[in-house]
């Protein structure tokens, strides 16, 4: 019965807030109405970090709770998380900048760039806009029958159960698309045979150097991120013994032990000031070309709505959205850009709030417009 209680009282309590703040929003300035949306985000979950920038200036930053939820360690404007799927634009401009140093083609078939890559009709922009009709990885390393959960997994392991075991494609390479983390991490092996770099070094050279992205690291087995002083650590709501813990002590997401290795489809961390950072080496072409961008932007009949590590919308009030979301282990994040008004907005959560990429971001949105 305290229980029942509780649950409704704390619904009356986020109802009344959400309704005190809908009657001061319309009077506040555009980071007060902002803040007061992220306030009842946080007042039903959220813990992270938020940024809203227009004209390459930054309006608003935000930090909502705790690196670590265990010790309590507040959050800073600097404070790196798991982007998770955000980090597959990063893979795709890498892809970008190889073509542009003409290394290889869009249309280069996969096998002619990884030894021994048995789907002979599968090439580098059937990757990078999910066209390949390659089988999940997930699937494939939860498979005890496929993989030693007892080991970290690599790319260059997920390579050789492709080579050896040789499965079935979803369908015909080119012929659909189907949202795919295997084809990213292909892209990432891609990048370490061209380059002779590991990713991490190939990303951190040519990506957060040039950027001036101070604080971004890609995840490193000898160096994980997670254990750095300005790092986020990922926490998940346990419903069951009603609290948060850390990700690895959280049953439904044990395949962080063996499948944190796997680079390329995820495992870059950034702040929320990098990321702009990296917007804006995106929009001066700083990193790769105009055309290198537009083609990073664009669609085609058969991905209506993703390009090169970008989902793609149109908008009546702003134009074109550039945008990403993501979801790992312990984290979920959204990176929303607006290039015809030069606007870029972000939520980082390292609680995994369920609504980072449902209403919150919505709200958000309807804000800034």
């Amino acid at each position: 019965m305290k229980t029942k209680f509780y649950n409704k009282h704390l619904k009356a309590t986020i109802n009344i807030l959400a309704f005190f703040f809908a009657i001061t929003i319309s009077s506040q300035t555009l980071s007060q109405k902002i803040d007061s949306i992220v306030q009842i985000h946080q007042a039903k979950g959220f813990n992270g970090n938020i940024l809203y920038s227009k004209d390459n200036k930054v309006v608003f930053t935000g930090n909502y709770g705790y690196s670590n939820l265990d010790s309590r360690s507040p959050l800073k404007d600097t404070t790196i998380f798991e982007l998770a799927s955000v980090s597959k634009q990063f893979t795709a401009l890498a892809i970008v900048q190889l073509v542009e140093k003409k290394h290889f083609r869009y249309d280069t078939k996969v096998y002619e760039l990884i030894e021994g890559f048995p789907y002979k009709d599968i090439t580098v922009e059937h990757l990078l806009r999910h066209q390949s009709g390659l089988p999940e990885t997930q699937g494939l390393l939860y498979n005890k029958k496929i993989w030693n959960r007892k080991k970290m997994a690599t790319n260059n392991d997920l390579i050789e159960i492709l080579n050896k075991h040789h499965f079935d494609l979803n369908f015909t390479p080119g012929s659909q698309y189907d949202y795919n983390n295997t084809g990213y991490i292909i892209l990432a092996s891609i990048i370490e045979n061209i380059s002779g770099q590991s990713y991490k070094d190939y990303i951190t050279s040519n990506i957060f150097v040039p950027a001036n992205m101070m604080h971004s690291k890609v995840y490193d087995l000898n160096d994980i991120p997670e254990n750095s002083e300005n790092s986020t650590q990922g926490f998940i709501y346990n419903k069951q013994k009603k609290k948060y813990q850390k990700i690895e002590n959280n049953k439904s997401h044990k395949h962080v032990k063996w499948m944190s290795g796997i680079l390329g489809d995820r495992g870059i961390y950034a702040s929320i000031i990098d990321l702009e950072k990296w917007k804006q080496a995106l929009r001066t072409n700083l990193l790769i070309s105009e055309r290198g961008k537009q083609k990073m932007f664009s669609v085609d009949s058969i991905s209506p709505k993703y390009g090169f590590g970008f989902a793609i919308y149109q908008t009546k009030s702003k134009g074109k959205w550039v945008y990403h979301n993501g979801s790992w282990s312990g984290y979920k994040t959204s990176a929303i850009y607006l290039p015809e008004t030069n606007e870029y907005l972000l939520i980082l959560s390292n609680n995994r709030y369920e609504e980072t990429y449902k209403s919150f971001e919505e709200d958000l949105y309807k804000v800034i417009q």
